[in-house]
């Protein structure tokens, strides 16, 4: 598939174009929506088989020979046969189709998920939650509805039209192309209409998924929005997005009106006309009673189906539209992967000439070189924003760099699978995640697998068992979206469990304890102490108390690494380590208020 993102000004492709590309998307599925396509078109054949035998008993009293006991039943047999016809084929083309479609959304979001999985954190950055969640939900949805019902009524609006096209062309082929004169005419605004829909379709999503952006950070940001007292401020930018979403949706109804109406006027302007050209030809000798029956009774189901195809095809044209925003995740391209998969020869992680930017104008990291032995213990600080995290961002291979590259055993992390590196690396976040579900599951997310004996003695090496245990429900206990009902220090500690289960040889800490209070940072510092024994350990410091014995620090600066040393020579060389070494003494001493002299 090829994302196309449509605007007004854009080409649009065609109806049919429209189709090929929504069919391929189904895949596997494919097969089993056009089975229920046919279905729903026999339905349809059917239901044109029962109309045209009533046109056919109903031309034949008035005519020669007229029905008789002797043809009744056949008759009654046709019209047991299509109503048979009708529910039989009805039933399993909305079961096919809608277990196809439903399938299909599955088969999608998890495929979309998989792509989700493997882009890098760029991607994730760079756009709105909104989008994507908008993209995983509504577009997703408007696919299934589609599929379920708005493609099968395309075999009922064109399959009916069809038959009774061909049954009036044997009864009276100039009736029949007269029929068609008026479908001829209003197909130009009914491709007019569609245009215009795609193009409003596409703006139509991107506001959809403005204002499930807001929505999204209205409810995420309740505590700051309460505490800052911004409800009427937060509340009014998601009522505008929604507003605008509003003003677009019927607007977009507003501009397809004329071209709609105008599609419907023509198409119906199609009966006076042929019921003027039947007349005629009845009154001028050239069409029997019988005939003019057939044609008569044929107009309504000739006109009638068409004109809903124009409201299938909308379904068409807003799903195509639902379909771009989906592209644009599983046609974004993933972070690189080499075919040689190797494996590192050890631990040893070294940066040679690393130079990144997240915007090209502006770089993060330039010629950045340093080596971590393995099994030793590296901080990293530096003032804010000179690169910290970034480093800890692109051992982990969020990203790729730009210019130089990082090897862990000798290997480049591009040659390496993402799963390899990820299997040796665990990451300890200052601002910890966790997800929906138990304190058990949470813990268990670097290794599924693990016995509850295991997940224990983890909570236990992360000083967490005991409050767990306090708990009502200890380990089982639900800690809501994000640990919402947990506290900071009991969600730092039940990362640093899972990260001691994963058990990985590589620790990346970005400063654990820089928001904790003093006695939860004495049990998270004991955890810590459990975690990184015999490991390769890579901190990015705050405070600078927690890294006087590290084996190496190093002093970024500005996207540079400034200086490299232990505590005692960086501090005596008097630079920029010494600076921010002097400044933590002052902070620690600072005290809010004026102390008296003689309090």
């Amino acid at each position: 598939m090829t994302a196309q993102v449509t605007s007004p000004g854009s080409a649009i492709g065609s109806d049919l174009a429209a189709l090929r590309r929504l069919l391929a998307l189904a895949g596997q599925w494919r097969n089993r929506l056009l089975f229920g396509f046919f279905l729903r078109l026999l339905q349809s054949i059917c239901l044109g088989l029962a109309f045209a035998t009533v046109l056919w008993v109903l031309a034949s009293l008035i005519g020669e020979p007229a029905v008789s006991a002797k043809t009744i039943w056949p008759v009654v047999l046709i019209m047991a046969v299509s109503l048979a016809g009708q529910v039989g084929f009805g039933i399993l083309a909305m079961q096919t189709c809608w277990l196809a479609s439903h399938r299909l959304g599955g088969d999608l979001r998890l495929k979309m998920l998989e792509r989700l999985r493997h882009l890098p954190m760029g991607f994730h950055l760079s756009r709105d939650k909104g989008e994507t969640i908008t993209a995983m939900t509504a577009d997703i949805q408007m696919l299934e509805t589609f599929f379920a019902d708005g493609f099968p009524r395309i075999a009922h609006a064109l399959g009916l039209p069809f038959a009774a096209f061909l049954l009036l062309a044997v009864t009276d082929w100039p009736a029949a192309l007269v029929g068609l004169v008026s479908i001829v005419c209003g197909l130009p605004f009914f491709l007019w209409s569609s245009r215009r829909l795609a193009a409003l379709s596409a703006r139509r999503q991107i506001a959809q998924a403005d204002a499930a952006t807001r929505m999204i950070e209205f409810v995420q940001g309740m505590k700051v929005i309460r505490a800052f007292n911004r409800l009427d401020d937060g509340w009014t930018s998601f009522k505008v997005a929604l507003d605008r979403f509003h003003a677009i949706s019927v607007g977009m109804i507003t501009a397809l009106a004329v071209p709609i109406v105008a599609f419907s006027a023509v198409v119906m302007l199609g009966l006076p006309l042929l019921v003027a050209f039947i007349g005629y030809r009845h009154f001028a000798g050239g069409m029997p009673s019988g005939s003019v029956v057939i044609g008569l009774g044929l107009m309504m189901s000739l006109y009638s189906p068409i004109l809903s195809l124009a409201g299938v095809m909308e379904t068409a044209r807003m799903a195509e539209s639902a379909l771009d925003r989906i592209d644009r995740i599983l046609d974004a391209p993933p972070l690189p992967e080499s075919a040689r998969h190797r494996k590192p020869d050890g631990f040893e992680i070294c940066f040679r000439n690393v130079g990144f930017s997240y915007l090209t104008a502006k770089p993060v990291l330039r010629d950045v070189s340093f080596v971590v032995p393995e099994r030793s213990m590296t901080a990293i600080v530096g003032p804010s924003g000179s690169g910290k995290s970034t480093l800890l961002n692109l051992l982990s291979r969020f990203w790729d760099v730009e210019d130089g590259n990082i090897t862990l055993g000798g290997v480049d992390l591009r040659d390496m699978r993402f799963e390899d590196l990820a299997a040796n690396i665990a990451v300890v976040f200052q601002d910890v995640h966790l997800f929906s579900g138990t304190i058990a599951e949470n813990i268990t997310t670097g290794m599924s697998d693990a016995s509850h004996a295991d997940i224990e003695a983890a909570a236990r090496a992360a000083q967490a068992h005991d409050f767990i245990m306090a708990l009502p429900k200890g380990y089982a206990t639900e800690v809501g979206e994000g640990g919402a009902k947990l506290s900071g220090g009991e969600r730092q500690r039940i990362s640093i469990a899972r990260a001691v289960l994963k058990n990985a040889p590589i620790v990346l800490l970005d400063e654990a304890t820089a928001a904790i209070d003093p006695t939860n940072e004495r049990a998270i510092q004991t955890a810590l102490e459990h975690l990184v024994a015999d490991r390769t350990l890579i901190v990015v410091a705050h405070r600078l108390s927690t890294i006087r014995n590290a084996d190496q620090i190093i002093v970024v600066d500005q996207g540079h690494v400034a200086e490299t040393g232990r505590h005692d020579d960086l501090l005596a060389q008097q630079g920029l380590y010494a600076r921010l070494w002097h400044l933590r003494n002052q902070a620690a001493s600072w005290q809010l208020g004026r102390v008296e002299e003689n309090a």
